[in-house]
């Protein structure tokens, strides 16, 4: 009998990765007989929601490493840190502060906990990178002195970020909390400088370890500076993830951080400079380094993590994408202005060198219609709570028929996750075209063509 799955998976290894899991296909120590460690909560197993054993002294090692009073492992990604983290200094009714390029999983932590997210203001760039500043973050920490919470993206899905210092200090001065989703910057703690948000005063923050350490899909750790969160924030995690957590993950972020331990620091440090070198060739190329462009024009204390390659692409990034896949390299995303690659501690010389390769094969050609960006010009307008607008009413409209209406779902692109409307905002004009443009496959939050709106 045909197994579907694994056809599919054996289809996907061995080509070029240019994508998360951060492991690249490969693991960081010899791997035994999965199926013979796979168990569950016995005596001698301990128990990741009561741990008393070996996941305690391997949480405790993760936290001092990073300078976190308790550090939590998840088998839910870091989208379970993000509930856990939004709940855990909030109450039904409470104003949390986000960041429009917020993930998905932060909108659906507002539901569930029934919160009212306030949208600081976002600058969208003429090539459609959307980011928000310190300043803007300071102007909406005074603007809503009610919130309880900011949870601020660090760093973005394309690398960038700024520091978190002086939002940290005027949150406090409030008595509001700082949160971070640091899920792209799970390898911060072995990178030279103060990149991580706990080193910047975040209250809590989380890392996805299988996006850019060698650990398996649906890891992550959330770090918390007090370590009298913890019991409150573990029973958070348990009420949303599954009560058979998987121990085959849990082991999978200490072999990652093992790993890390052994080789990571100079691993990166490799990594970095071989990112640097081709990011030197790009212009013979005839491609940019896209950090690079961004920062100059955003200027300020704006940075963008050195081991995230972003590539301007003349011919746009979908089209760069898809030639290099032809070529047996599979990048993270393309976007109309650029690709975007995850490289990590994995990646050597050779993987760098080989895509560097398959880049050279490939010549741009300009395109010469300028692409729309991917956000709208101006925020929806928000009618209801998104808790509200899910619990309400509802019925599918096609797009062509749902202006105007108030959307019960959130609705984008994925990657990154990034909603273009959330519940309780009114569908304008711009933001249906958008997803009326949008490729099927990469779309979230619609039914074919159709979207679920409050009646």
């Amino acid at each position: 009998m045909r197994r579907w799955v694994d056809e599919m998976l054996r289809g996907a290894a061995g080509r070029g990765r240019m994508h998360m899991p951060g492991h690249k296909g490969v693991a960081p120590f010899p791997q035994p007989d999965l199926y013979a460690l796979d168990t569950t909560e016995l005596d001698g197993t301990d128990d990741l929601f009561r741990p008393h054993g070996a996941i305690v002294r391997a949480e405790e090692r993760y936290a001092a490493r990073v300078g976190a009073g308790a550090t939590l492992f998840l088998t839910g990604g870091a989208t379970a840190g993000i509930h856990a983290m939004l709940s855990l200094w909030t109450r039904e009714g409470d104003t949390v502060l986000l960041s429009r390029r917020c993930h998905l999983s932060a909108i659906n932590a507002c539901i569930v906990a029934g919160l009212k997210p306030v949208w600081i203001q976002t600058t969208v760039s003429e090539d459609g990178y959307a980011y928000v500043t310190e300043r803007d973050v300071l102007a909406a920490i005074r603007r809503h002195p009610e919130a309880s919470a900011v949870l601020l993206t660090h760093p973005d899905y394309l690398g960038g970020m700024f520091p978190l210092g002086a939002g940290a200090e005027e949150a406090h001065a409030r008595g509001m909390r700082l949160l971070a989703d640091e899920a792209h910057g799970a390898h911060f703690p072995w990178m030279e400088g103060r990149l991580s948000a706990g080193d910047q005063g975040a209250d809590a923050w989380v890392q996805s370890c299988h996006k850019t350490l060698p650990a398996l899909t649906g890891t992550a750790v959330l770090h918390l500076r007090d370590g009298g969160d913890a019991a409150r924030a573990r029973a958070l995690v348990a009420r949303i993830g599954s009560t058979s957590p998987s121990y085959l993950l849990v082991r999978s972020i200490d072999d990652a951080f093992a790993w890390m331990e052994a080789e990571g620091a100079p691993r990166l440090r490799e990594t970095q400079r071989l990112l640097a070198r081709l990011r030197g060739e790009l212009p013979s190329m005839g491609y940019a380094d896209g950090s690079a462009s961004l920062r100059s024009r955003i200027g300020g204390n704006y940075q963008f993590d050195p081991t995230r390659l972003v590539i301007d692409a003349p011919q746009r990034g979908g089209a760069l994408a898809a030639a290099l896949a032809a070529r047996g390299w599979d990048v993270e995303a393309g976007d109309p202005w650029r690709i975007i690659c995850i490289v990590t501690a994995m990646d050597g010389a050779r993987e760098l060198s080989g895509f560097a390769d398959a880049l050279r094969q490939i010549q741009p050609e300009p395109v010469s219609v300028k692409p729309r960006t991917w956000m709208p010009s101006s925020m929806p307008e928000q009618v209801m709570t998104p808790r509200q607008a899910v619990m309400a009413e509802t019925c599918l409209y096609p797009l062509s028929a749902a202006e105007g209406r108030v959307t019960a779902v959130s609705a984008g692109l994925y990657p990154p996750g990034v909603p273009l409307v959330v519940p309780g905002e009114r569908l304008g004009r711009e933001t249906l075209e958008l997803l009326r443009s949008a490729p099927g496959a990469h779309c979230f939050g619609l039914e074919k063509e159709e979207i679920r709106c409050v009646v």
